[in-house]
């Protein structure tokens, strides 16, 4: 679910909340503004009449720089995906979704783009391989947070009999290429992070206390006492209301003070740029006139006050949830070639 898709209905208790307790968003634009930097926006180019498929492509970049800071491990949301797809569509759905976890994992540990002190850029054919299946498991982190495989998908087929290579192949050109460039970015402006941070005190796709009052809601990564949410954007000059209260959100979400946040961070990929607050300022900006611990309090009675009503969390997805059986029926939200997160 996601707290970004209830903000343009003003008449939701979520955002009723959001816009009366955490209101001045603009004056955490007029901070990131201030240090925004004045460079190129690197953005990824299709051959001919290819169209860019931007939800896919922030999918991949997320997964691709989590492999810089944690150990190797497949995103959760891919795993259930592939699993799901089995169900949806062809059975060789599953079995290639289950294949390219496995390898995955197994093309990490061998190459070990988490190991500090090392290029985050691998070898070509190295690096391009692992490229490929970070947009292939993009696919299926989609069927999971949709409940469906779009029309189009290599999964709405029998994805050539279920072998690896053959899914891979449908990645488009473009995607490996950009994804590259998103690396060499990461790492200048990253590398200072990662080296200062050990393997333990990461963590990819995070889930919080809270996370199941709005459907089970997952951030992007944690490194040490951090919270860094990764946008690839094509326009990171403008930080929306959406992007803002989604970083609040899951800061909101972490109920017990699992994490012990005292900073989140937004990483611009499309400019090689960390935004990053104090999480006291972050919330001070946004005129919060309560402790963090009163707001995380409030915000949980509203979440349970939203009740069985079609809610949105804060990983992007509409997702309709029931409090009597435990179950969640995610609803396609985002249209093809969309603008991720």
């Amino acid at each position: 679910m996601s707290l970004t898709s209830v903000i343009p209905d003003d008449d939701h208790p979520l955002t009723r909340w959001l816009a009366a307790h955490l209101r001045r968003t603009a004056a955490v634009r007029a901070s990131y503004a201030s240090a925004f930097p004045v460079r190129r926006v690197q953005r990824p180019v299709a051959a001919g009449r290819t169209v860019v498929r931007w939800d896919l492509l922030g999918v991949a970049v997320d997964f691709r720089l989590r492999c810089a800071f944690v150990a190797p491990q497949p995103p959760p949301s891919a795993v259930a995906g592939a699993a799901l797809a089995g169900t949806l569509g062809e059975p060789e759905s599953r079995r290639v979704g289950e294949a390219l976890v496995d390898e995955y994992v197994e093309h990490l540990l061998t190459c070990g783009p988490y190991v500090r002190g090392r290029r985050w850029l691998l070898e070509r054919e190295v690096e391009a391989r692992l490229d490929r299946m970070c947009f292939a498991l993009a696919w299926f982190d989609r069927v999971f947070r949709d409940g469906a495989i779009a029309p189009g998908s290599p999964l709405a087929g029998t994805v050539g009999g279920g072998d690896l290579d053959a899914l891979l192949a449908y990645v488009p050109d473009y995607a490996v290429m950009d994804l590259q460039v998103q690396v060499k970015l990461a790492e200048r402006a990253l590398g200072w992070l990662r080296d200062a941070t050990d393997v333990a005190v990461c963590r990819a796709a995070p889930t919080f206390a809270g996370s199941g009052d709005v459907g089970g809601a997952d951030a992007d990564l944690v490194v040490d006492r951090c919270l860094v949410e990764i946008k690839s954007t094509s326009r990171p000059e403008n930080l929306t209301d959406r992007a803002i209260w989604q970083l609040a959100g899951y800061v909101l979400l972490d109920y017990d003070d699992e994490y012990r946040f005292d900073e989140v961070a937004f990483y611009m990929s499309r400019v090689g740029w960390l935004a990053t607050w104090g999480v006291d300022e972050f919330f001070g900006l946004l005129g919060a006139r309560s402790s963090l611990h009163q707001l995380r309090d409030e915000f949980a009675q509203q979440c349970a006050a939203a009740g069985s009503a079609t809610i949105t969390g804060v990983d992007g997805h509409g997702v309709r949830r029931d409090r009597s059986p435990k179950v969640n029926l995610v609803v396609a939200d985002r249209q093809e070639g969309a603008e991720p997160k």
